[in-house]
C-alpha cells in the first residue's frame, strides 16, 4: 500500500468520525431537558400569541359595535327631540283646516250666524282634544271655592252671601295637565264677612225694617 492510499484512508476515517461526533452531539442536544422546556415555551408563546391576535379581534369589534351602538342612540334622542310634538300638531292641523273650511264658508255665505256656530263647534273640538289625548284640563269657574293652587285672587270682595272664599268671577280661565297647573286661573274672590262686621250689618238692617214698618 502507498502513501497516497494510507492518506485517504486517514482522512475517509477522519472524516467519519466528525460525522459520527456531530449526530452523537445532535442527540444528545435534542435529549436534554433543556431543549425540551425551550421546545415547550416556544409553543405556549405561539398560542399566547394567537390568543392575544384573538384579543385584539375581539376588542376592535367590540369598539365597533359600542361606537355604532352609541351614534344610534344620538340619532333616536335627535329624533325624539326633533319629533316630540309631532302628535299634537297632528291633532293641531286638524283644527286649522276646520278654521279654513269655515272661513270660505262664511265667505260665500256670508252668513254670520253660520260662522258663529261654525268657531263653537271648533273651540268645543279643540278643547275636547286637549283634554281627552293630552290630557290638559280647564280649570276656573264661577262658584267654586277658592282654591290657591288653582287659582289666582286679582281682587277680593267682602259678602255676607258666602261662608267660605268663593269665585265670584273668572277674568282668565286656568289650565292643569294632570296633577301639575300650567296657569291659575285669575279671579275674583269673595270673602265672609267678620262675625263683628256681620252682626252690625244685621242690627242695622232690622233697624231699618222696623222704621220702614212703622211709616
Amino acid at each position: 500500500m502507498n502513501n497516497d492510499s494510507i492518506q485517504d484512508e486517514k482522512k475517509n476515517d477522519a472524516t467519519e468520525n466528525v460525522v459520527i461526533e456531530k449526530q452523537e452531539n445532535e442527540v444528545q442536544v435534542e435529549d436534554t431537558p433543556e431543549t425540551q422546556i425551550v421546545d415547550e415555551s416556544k409553543d405556549e408563546l405561539d398560542v399566547l400569541r394567537a390568543e392575544n391576535a384573538d384579543l385584539k379581534e375581539q376588542i376592535l369589534r367590540m369598539a365597533a359595535e359600542n361606537q355604532n351602538t352609541r351614534k344610534r342612540l344620538v340619532k333616536q334622542q335627535q329624533d325624539a327631540y326633533r319629533y316630540r310634538h309631532q302628535d299634537i300638531l297632528r291633532d293641531l292641523a286638524e283644527v286649522i283646516d276646520n278654521f279654513e273650511r269655515a272661513i270660505d264658508s262664511s265667505a260665500d255665505s256670508k252668513d254670520f250666524d253660520a260662522f258663529h256656530e261654525g268657531i263653537v263647534m271648533i273651540e268645543k273640538q279643540f278643547k275636547g282634544m286637549l283634554n281627552e289625548s293630552y290630557g290638559l284640563e280647564r280649570v276656573g269657574s264661577e262658584g267654586d271655592i277658592y282654591d290657591p293652587s288653582i287659582h289666582e285672587a286679582v281682587l277680593l270682595e267682602e259678602s255676607s252671601e258666602v261662608s267660605e272664599d268663593t269665585v265670584k268671577q273668572v277674568f282668565q280661565p286656568g289650565y292643569r295637565l294632570y296633577e301639575r297647573v300650567l296657569r291659575p286661573a285669575k279671579v275674583v274672590v269673595l270673602k265672609p264677612l267678620s262675625t263683628v262686621e256681620k252682626e252690625n250689618k244685621d242690627e242695622t238692617k232690622e233697624i231699618l225694617n222696623e222704621q220702614n214698618n212703622r211709616n
